[in-house]
Order: structure tokens, then C-alpha cells, then sequence
């Protein structure tokens, strides 16, 4: 079995789940939703509704149609896409198989070699949005408590200042912006990192100004901030082969760290204008001897071949750049270094 230093992976918990909750008219407390609020005690299930399509439940979930046909391989009752009944059990996520740990090892051909891996992606209470994700989402402007800061169960008025389809029963993330992003390189501005805040919940669109509940509060919520579409708390993002070759560069990470490892999460300035999508996978390589670092004349790198030093798992892309994590990691890089997406790979 092939192994691998996992040392930084304790970092992984930093990131902590975004749960959401579900608020029922006229109880006192919120209830604990897994994305739909249904009491099926299943994570991540989604209970279907009239005229629902895996099309309609992917867009809504995930914003991204076209991964219905991933969705529906996690339901194999679902015997016709466009055929769902109200009632119905939609699995968001695969169940988890119980999977008995391998006896003893095997040697492979190196034990630095890297591979597609499919990551169950935790939520997180920090994130980075685009530029164009920035101006699409909507405002928490208004509320009806007689107080500056809201908390859970309390309701807003939310207001979008471009058109966006809202129905009742939408989700949003409230988020709040920390940082601007620049390129380090080229100091191109490319995003925002942003803190998100609590969950909401739309409850009526009759007028511009949407009535909305706050579902959960993750730290005080504030007139002013923002909202987007709400995203699972998990989704499983397998690898696909890389349709191009690409370059790109590492442009931030959200430890503010100088080393970076396995399940650290980072920002690439290559997006869907690349051609880069969810579930391609850069590669960091190197030449040189393990022990340049400490050597003041390093031998001649050109005579070294190119190994593998990492590996990055695209979980989101965007049109300029994408959102990934470090799925393998037998040597620290950081912020600036270069990154391949390797056709075919």
C-alpha cells in the first residue's frame, strides 16, 4: 500500500462545516436541516417537490446543471431523470462505504507518486468569490427587528441588484468581505476573500424586496451584508482528465502560510476561460536534489528529471481562476509557485 505524510492534515479541520438549519412556521426553535429539511435523518438529502427534474435539483444545489448526470449516479432508484415524484429521497452526496483497511504494503513504482483522488468536500467558513460572483449576489439591506445585529430565527429583507431567479425556499449563505485578492505576480485584482456568516432562508418574493429568515448564525449578521446561492455542506468532486494544457500559479491561500500541505486550500489564476473545471487536477514539479534547499551552490537542476512535488484538486472553477485543494503533498510549496494542468492526465 502506498503511503503517504499526512502531517498537515489536522489543518483540514480548521475549515469548519457549514451546517444549515430549517425554520417551520410557528415553532420555537430551528430545526437541524440536512439541505432540505426533511426529517429523513439522511445527510445531505434533498426531498423532492413538484415538477423537480435532477436538472432543476443540480442548479439549485450546486449551480451547475450539467452535474445532474453525476448527481443521479448517487440514485440508482431514480430510474428517469425527468421523472421525480414529490416525497422522493434525492442523495446529494454518495452514501459512504465501509471500506476494511489493507494488511501490510505493497511496494508501487514510487512511493512519490501522486493520483486522481475523489474528495468529499467540507464546507467552509471562509471562502473567495469572483469578481462577477461579487456583483451577482444580493444585499441583506433591511430587516424588520428593532436591532443592528440579527441572529438565528430572525427576519430580513434581501435585495438583488441584477436579476436572479429567487422562488420561496431558497437557500443563501450570508457573507461578509474580508480582503481583496491581487495577482502576486502581475497585482491584477481577481477576487474576494470573504467570511461567511449564517444561512438564510427566502420566504416571500412578492415584493423587490425579499423576506428571508435567518436559518443559522455563524457570528453576528449585519444590514450591508451579502448573500450568494447556498452550497451543500459537502459535495463529492471526482477527477476528470484534463482536457488542455495549462500553466497557471498559486495566487493564495487561506492559512496565510509560507509552506502549504495536503488539504490546504488554495486560489490558481486559471478559470473557465482556460478551460479548467471542476475535478482537473494541476500538478507542482520540480528538478533538483532533495537537500538545494540547505546547499549554497546547488548542483545544475538541468540534469535532474522532473519530479512530482504535488498535486491540486480543482473543486470550483470560475472564469478566471478556480478554488483547489492540496490532495497530495510530498514536499512544501507556497503562494507564487507554479502549477501544470497536464492534458490527458
Amino acid at each position: 500500500m502506498k503511503t503517504r505524510s499526512r502531517g498537515t492534515g489536522s489543518v483540514r479541520w480548521a475549515w469548519v462545516l457549514c451546517a444549515a438549519l430549517w425554520f417551520t412556521g410557528g415553532a420555537a426553535r430551528a430545526q437541524q436541516v440536512q439541505v432540505s429539511g426533511a426529517s429523513s435523518g439522511e445527510v445531505n438529502v434533498y426531498i423532492a417537490e413538484a415538477g423537480d427534474t435532477l436538472w432543476d435539483i443540480a442548479d439549485r444545489f450546486f449551480n451547475d446543471p450539467d452535474y445532474w448526470p453525476t448527481l443521479w449516479s448517487f440514485n440508482p432508484h431514480i430510474t428517469n431523470p425527468n421523472w421525480i415524484f414529490p416525497g422522493d429521497q434525492v442523495f446529494l452526496v454518495p452514501p459512504q462505504p465501509q471500506v476494511q483497511a489493507p494488511q501490510g504494503y505493497r511496494v508501487t513504482e514510487s512511493r512519490y507518486s501522486g493520483g486522481p483522488q475523489v474528495e468529499m468536500v467540507l464546507g467552509r467558513r471562509v471562502g473567495f468569490l469572483s469578481e462577477d460572483q461579487f456583483k451577482g449576489s444580493g444585499v441583506l439591506s433591511n430587516s424588520r427587528e428593532e436591532r443592528v445585529y440579527l441572529g438565528e430565527t430572525d427576519e430580513a429583507y434581501i435585495r438583488f441588484e441584477t436579476q436572479r431567479r429567487v422562488k420561496p425556499g431558497d437557500l443563501f449563505l450570508v457573507y461578509r468581505i474580508e480582503k481583496r485578492v491581487k495577482h502576486p505576480k502581475s497585482g491584477k485584482k481577481i477576487g474576494y476573500i470573504v467570511r461567511y456568516l449564517g444561512v438564510t432562508k427566502v420566504t416571500s418574493t412578492e415584493t423587490p424586496l425579499n423576506k428571508a429568515v435567518v436559518l443559522m448564525a455563524f457570528q453576528e449578521i449585519e444590514r450591508g451584508d451579502r448573500v450568494v446561492p447556498f452550497a451543500p455542506m459537502q459535495r463529492v468532486v471526482p477527477a476528470v482528465s484534463n482536457a488542455t494544457e495549462l500553466s497557471g500559479t498559486v495566487v493564495y491561500n487561506f492559512e496565510g502560510l509560507e509552506s502549504l500541505g495536503e488539504y490546504h486550500y488554495v486560489i490558481i489564476d486559471k478559470g473557465t476561460r482556460d478551460g479548467v473545471q471542476a475535478g482537473n487536477r494541476f500538478v507542482v514539479r520540480q528538478k533538483g536534489d532533495g537537500v538545494d534547499a540547505f546547499n549554497p551552490k546547488p548542483k545544475k537542476r538541468k540534469d535532474f528529471p522532473e519530479e512530482l512535488n504535488g498535486e491540486i484538486l480543482v473543486i470550483e472553477a470560475q472564469e478566471e481562476s478556480c478554488l483547489g485543494i492540496i490532495t497530495y503533498a510530498n514536499r512544501e510549496f507556497g503562494v507564487g509557485s507554479p502549477v501544470e494542468m497536464i492534458a490527458g492526465y
